[in-house]
């Protein structure tokens, strides 16, 4: 049994190399490059080739741009301008090159044209998968505005592929899905001199933790109709992100101030809480043996033994008294 391709009047001839990319590249990638390869105005004015491949196949003009883009940065591709051929990238591309990270003045990034576009796209190799890896992370095909801001961010930033994924990922968890808002966000951590991924890994737990935990603490200590304070802010951070408290300890802290003044005090739980992080208490399995630990003192000592002695005492060191 053998293979037969049947030809008729025309044959579609591909490089081999195409193989190579095909699990990085997308359905709308692969339908380009066969409407492309098999269009023989693509060989004398790509624009309206663009034009005919986009009409045909049902996409926008920046969809067959953006998979024209992925296909140069293989190296599978090139485009002839005025005569002259820019030269393929090979295949195996190595590793960009970094690039200082420079401070930017007017807080955003470069406006490429197409022609400048096209250029980082062949000089940087790797951007044509990490643009797709990021396609992937937002689930959604990139305009020729979006890959720019990707663009942007590896040939302006210097930001470097892991750095804008993690980046990406993380404004996907918050259902922040806008080009523009990772834009914005990788600006604000570059003149914060964030710029390193462990860094950002970092920062964007903070974060994240925060989101998670501040609504279930406002609500915890009656906090519904005015913003937080600075100094709240800081100290609720310091719970969540520093101290690692969870939600079982925030919450007998809580309890054990109002049990003490009569009222919800978010500087008074953190007094206890500072207290009980010096002390080495991690969990509530540790603040609760601690408290049974105490008891069994006073027991022994002949006293009966009050739970919010322990916790009085406790504040009692913290200020010194």
């Amino acid at each position: 049994m053998k293979l037969i391709f049947t030809y008729g009047t025309d044959a579609l001839i591909l490089p081999a190399a195409v193989t190579e990319h095909l699990d990085k590249a997308g359905k709308k990638d692969i339908r380009v490059l066969l409407c492309l390869a098999s269009e023989p105005m693509a060989r004398v004015d790509l624009t309206a080739a663009s034009r005919l491949v986009a009409e045909r196949l049902g996409l926008t003009e920046a969809d067959v741009a953006s998979a024209l883009a992925f296909w140069r940065g293989t190296g599978i591709l090139t485009v002839e301008e005025e005569g002259e051929s820019v030269p393929a990238a090979p295949a195996a591309a190595s590793a960009v090159t970094p690039v200082t990270p420079r401070v930017i003045a007017d807080k955003g990034l470069p406006a490429y044209s197409a022609e400048e576009l096209s250029g980082v796209l062949e000089r940087r190799q790797e951007l044509a998968s990490l643009i797709d890896e990021c396609q992937r992370t937002f689930g959604k095909i990139f305009n020729t505005n979006e890959v720019t801001v990707i663009a942007g961010l590896v040939d302006y930033l210097g930001l470097d592929g892991e750095y804008i994924l993690l980046l990406l990922s993380h404004c996907v968890r918050m259902e922040k899905k806008s080009l523009r808002y990772v834009e914005k966000m990788a600006l604000t951590l570059h003149d914060e001199g964030v710029t390193e991924t462990k860094d950002l890994e970092e920062r964007l737990l903070r974060i994240e933790l925060m989101a998670s935990s501040v609504g279930k603490i406002r609500t915890m200590f009656g906090i519904t109709s005015r913003a937080l304070t600075a100094k709240e802010k800081g100290m609720i951070e310091n719970w969540v992100c520093t101290m690692q408290y969870g939600d079982d300890v925030l919450q007998l802290a809580y309890e054990t101030t109002v049990n003490a003044i009569n009222k919800a005090s978010i500087p008074y739980a953190n007094t206890i809480l500072e207290r009980w992080y010096a002390e080495g208490y991690r969990t509530l399995a540790d603040v609760e043996k601690a408290i049974a630990d105490y008891g069994r003192k006073k027991t022994d000592g002949g006293a009966s033994f009050d739970v919010d002695d322990f916790f009085e005492a406790a504040l009692k060191r913290t200020y010194g008294e």
